[in-house]
C-alpha cells in the first residue's frame, strides 16, 4: 500500500517540477511587465501565456511555487523547534506547568487555525516576515501536543531511567535518549503540517493579507486572476492546478511516510 501511496506522490509532484524546470529554461522574468502582451495565450514566448500586466504566467508560477515552498519548509522548522521544546517540557516536568503550556495550547486549538492566522498576519500586518510569524504561532501545537504524549510514554522506560540513575542532566537526555525516539511520529507530524502550511499561506495571500504583489505567489495569483476568469480562466487553473497537486503531493508523501515509520502497521 504504501508504494501506491508514493507513486501517487510521485505523479503528482510532476507538474510541480516540470513548472520549475521549464521556467528555468527559459529563463523568462516574472516581474518583467510587458504591456503589449497583456492576456496572450499561449506562444512560443510565453509557454503559458501571460497576465494582465504582460507577465510571463510560467514564470511567475515557479517563483510563487518556490515561495510556497520557502514558506512551508520555514514554518515548519520554526513552529516543530518552539512546539516540540514547550511539548517536552511539559510531558518532563509535569505538575503545574504541564497544565500552564497544554492549556495555553488548548487555547489556541479552540480558534479555526486560518481564522487565527488571518488575524495575527492582519495585525502584523503584509509581508512574508509578518505570514510566517503568524503561521507558525498557529502551528506549533500539533508538535507541542504531540511530542508531549511521547514524553509521557518514555519517561518511565528503562533506559531513561538508567540515565537519570547515571546522573545525566535533562538536557543530554532529551537530546540522546528522548529525541531520537520520539523522531518518526514527529517527522510524519512536519509532513502533514507543510502541507497545511502551503495551504494556509495560499489562502492569506489570496485574501491580502499575506504575500503582496509584485511578489508572486499562488494565492496572489489565483485572486488577480479571479476578476479575469471570463477571459482568461488560465489565470486560475494553473495556479489552482500546481497548489493542488503540490498540496496533494506532500499528503501522500505523509501518508508513505507513516505507514513505514508507524510499528503498529507492520504488525497488522
Amino acid at each position: 500500500m504504501s508504494k501506491l501511496v508514493a507513486d501517487l506522490a510521485g505523479g503528482c509532484l510532476l507538474l510541480p517540477l516540470l513548472v520549475l524546470v521549464v521556467a528555468v529554461v527559459t529563463g523568462q522574468d516574472g516581474h518583467a511587465i510587458d504591456l503589449d502582451a497583456v492576456l496572450n495565450g499561449i506562444s512560443g514566448a510565453h509557454l503559458l501565456g501571460t497576465d494582465a500586466l504582460g507577465r510571463d504566467v510560467l514564470a511567475r508560477l515557479s517563483e510563487g511555487l518556490q515561495l510556497s515552498l520557502l514558506v512551508g519548509l520555514t514554518v515548519v522548522l520554526f513552529g516543530s523547534m518552539v512546539g516540540i521544546s514547550i511539548g517536552m517540557l511539559a510531558g518532563w516536568t509535569g505538575g503545574w506547568v504541564d497544565a500552564l503550556l497544554m492549556r495555553v495550547a488548548d487555547i489556541v486549538l479552540s480558534f479555526p487555525g486560518i481564522l487565527l492566522a488571518i488575524a495575527l498576519a492582519a495585525m502584523l500586518g503584509p509581508g512574508i516576515d509578518n505570514l510566517v510569524m503568524a503561521l507558525v504561532a498557529v502551528g506549533w501545537v500539533g508538535f507541542a501536543r504531540l511530542s508531549r504524549s511521547q514524553v509521557l510514554s518514555f519517561k518511565s522506560v528503562p533506559f531513561v531511567e538508567a540515565a537519570i540513575a547515571n546522573g545525566s542532566g535533562v538536557p543530554y537526555i532529551a537530546v540522546r535518549h528522548l529525541l531520537p525516539n520520539i523522531a518518526a511520529p514527529l517527522l510524519v507530524e512536519a509532513s502533514f503540517g507543510l502541507a497545511a502550511v502551503i495551504i494556509g499561506e495560499a489562502g492569506l495571500s489570496f485574501l491580502g493579507v499575506g504575500v503582496q504583489s509584485p511578489e508572486a505567489s499562488l494565492g496572489t495569483m489565483i485572486r488577480e486572476g479571479t476578476s479575469l476568469m471570463l477571459v482568461s480562466p488560465s489565470l486560475v487553473v494553473w495556479p489552482g492546478l500546481v497548489l493542488f497537486s503540490l498540496v496533494m503531493a506532500v499528503n501522500l508523501l505523509g501518508d508513505a511516510l507513516r505507514d513505514k515509520l508507524d510499528v503498529r502497521m507492520d504488525c497488522k
